[in-house]
Parts: structure tokens; sequence; C-alpha cells
């Protein structure tokens, strides 16, 4: 095998793929990158046997063929070098030798049959919405997402579509996060969808795609979801099973509900985090609400902090008990200048909405206070 690219091109397309390259394997080849060349095209592939991924670039090949090379010593080299244009050569006996502007450097390859194909699947549903619209979708609620293995449903995001409204919910047992859109597509959806993506593949795509209007497709099985942007295909295998049924969870009346400034509220409870400096250490973060006030306090070993926000409040006075972490990363992903807060009672979830709109839903469960008694 033999070809020449450009070298930026190949740099870019080793860093998408190395993100499903396994760090360690008992199998060599599962470290590797498979690098394909045929017909003008250079296909990269990672695959750790739970995602898989290809980009594609153009290339001058002379011979077609294939091999795995060493990921992260591959990848090293192509970034080091300092040519416009780089020729993989690679012998009979699988050695790779890489030539950009004055470098030569060779490595010792394997077999390109040794590496494990991507599982190809029929799709069963296909979705088509912007880069940034699922972008959107995930960083507004993969901060919810659970991690515990005995719930394994709940480490991946609930992925639902119907004609051109897409959601995506994560609950992790303490908070739920929902986020919606309306795309300007006439319809994203050529059925009913209902998948749920594990939260590593949501990662890693967030991590790859931008803000743009690009498009992006979601084709879907049962088992399998593909998703193909720019000249990338990545494939994952979807999580299985019953997920909670997350509409049950969200509360339908209040007792107090205030309308709040975001960035002020934010920087408090921020402040109101400084002084929590361990688990340790940890106190929850008491918040009192009375006479247009929301008044934030915390005391641990290491201080005490007392924060007084303006809000506009209708309703019963109340005193609550929050992890901080979690309040404050569902008021960051909320979108706008001011937000709604919902509260039932000093142990009922506080729910988190747009003041117009329903485009998201946060959820956070209370921490029991200690009496003063």
């Amino acid at each position: 095998m033999k070809f020449t690219c450009d070298r930026t091109a190949l740099t870019d397309a080793v860093g998408i793929v190395q993100r499903a390259v396994a760090s360690r394997s008992t199998l060599a080849v599962l470290e590797g990158i498979l690098i394909k060349a045929k017909g003008g095209k250079v296909t990269l592939t990672g695959n750790d046997l739970e995602i898989g991924i290809e980009a594609v670039i153009g290339a001058e090949v002379s011979n077609e063929g294939k091999v795995v090379v060493n990921s992260a010593l591959f990848g090293n080299i192509i970034r080091k070098m300092s040519g416009d244009t780089v020729t993989v050569d690679v012998a009979e006996n699988h050695a790779t030798e890489l030539k950009c502007g004055n470098s030569n450097i060779r490595l010792n390859g394997i077999s390109g049959d040794e590496f494990p194909e991507i599982p190809g699947f029929d799709t069963e549903l296909d979705l088509a919405l912007s880069q940034k619209e699922f972008k959107d979708l995930i960083r507004h609620t993969i901060f919810a997402v659970g991690t515990s293995e005995s719930k394994l449903i709940l480490t991946g995001c609930l992925l639902e579509a119907s004609a051109n409204n897409v959601s995506m919910v994560a609950v992790d047992g303490f908070r739920l996060a929902l986020k919606k859109i309306v795309s300007e597509a006439e319809s994203v959806s050529s059925g009913d969808a209902a998948i749920v993506i594990p939260a590593k593949t949501l990662r890693e795509i967030n991590s790859i795609i931008g803000d743009s209007d690009d498009k992006i497709t979601i084709r879907c099985s049962q088992k399998n979801v593909r998703l193909e942007f720019d000249n990338v295909i990545f494939t994952s295998r979807l999580l299985e099973g019953d997920y909670i049924d997350y509409k049950k969870i969200i509360p339908t009346e209040f007792k107090t509900r205030i309308k709040a400034d975001l960035k002020p509220l934010i920087e408090a409870v921020d402040r109101a985090s400084v002084i929590i400096t361990s688990e340790a250490t940890k106190s929850p973060l008491t918040v009192k609400i009375a006479d247009g006030v929301m008044q934030l306090r915390c005391e641990t070993n290491a201080g005490k902090v007392d924060e007084v926000v303006p809000v506009e409040m209708r309703g019963d006075e109340i005193e609550i008990g929050f992890n901080n972490k979690y309040l404050l990363e569902a008021l960051k992903a909320a979108e706008g200048d001011e937000a709604y807060l919902e509260f039932i009672g000093p142990v009922n979830p506080c729910l988190i909405t747009p003041v117009e709109g329903d485009s998201f839903k946060f959820i956070v469960l209370p921490v029991r206070l200690r009496s003063d008694s």
C-alpha cells in the first residue's frame, strides 16, 4: 500500500478516530488505527468494540491496501512532522514508512485483516439535524446522566423524535435534565424514535461536531446507532431496556414560584460553593425564599457564606437544601436571562423552566436539612 495526502487532513482524521481506540487492551490490534487506501481515498478507523469511528480523506493512492499502526505512535509522529504532504508506504511485512519534509520514519505495522470490522446493520429509522441542534441537545442534558452500573439504562440519554420535534433526557436518580428543540426542517424524523445513546458516545460526538448548520444524520436500529457527518461515520451500540417514565417525575403544581435573573443567581451559588472544598466537608446549600429575596447559606469546617439574591416571588415562604453542584449545573444549563424555579415543599424536587416556552426542564432533588430542634 502506498499513498500521499495532506498532512493536516491526516492529522485531523487521526485525532477523530483516536477517540474510538482502546487505550489499553490485551489485543495490540485494538490499540491501533486501521488505514485503508482505495480509489483515491484513505479511510482511517478506530474500534474499541463499543464504538467505532471512520474518517475519510482524499489522497493520491499508488497502491491499494490496508495496515494497522499503533494509534499513539502514528498520531504523535504525524502531528510532529513539518511538511505539507506525507507519503505512507507499507511493505509486504507491514513495515510502514512515513515520509514528510526531511523526515523519514518507519513503524512496525500489523496486518489489516486482524482488525475487527465495525458491524453493519439495517437502519429502521433516520433522523437529520444540524450539528448545532444535536450539540445543544447533548450539552443541556449530559451533566445529569447516571453513572451507576446497577442502573445501566440511565448511563445514557434518551433521544425522542417525532416529525420535527426532538428531545433528549438524562436522569441520574438525583436530578433530571430535559431539552427540547423544534427543528426548522419540515421533518427531521422518518418515524417516531425513542433510543438510549450511551453517555460515552454522546461525549465523544459532542467533542467532534461543531456549532454549525451542517447536517448530522442519525440512523438507528434496535441495537445500534450510526451517526454520519462531514466525512465521519460514528457507530455505537445502544443501551437496551425500558427507560424510566420521566414524565411522571416532572411536577405539575407548585406552592412557591420565583422568577430570577440567572447570571446573579449562578454567581451567588458559585460563591457559596467555594467553602465546600471536599466530599468530607460537604454541607447542603440552604436556600430560603421569603419577602422577594432568595437567601443562600452554607457552612462547613472551612467557613461560612451568606448570599442574597432579589427575586420575583409568588406563593409561600420556603426553606430547602440542595447539593450545590447539582443546583449549579442545572442553572448553568438553563437558557436565557431569566428562569422560573418552582417548589412544592422542603422535601420535594425543584423544577427549573424557561420564562417563555418549554425548551428545557431541569429537576433537582433536595437534601434534607438538619432540624433546629
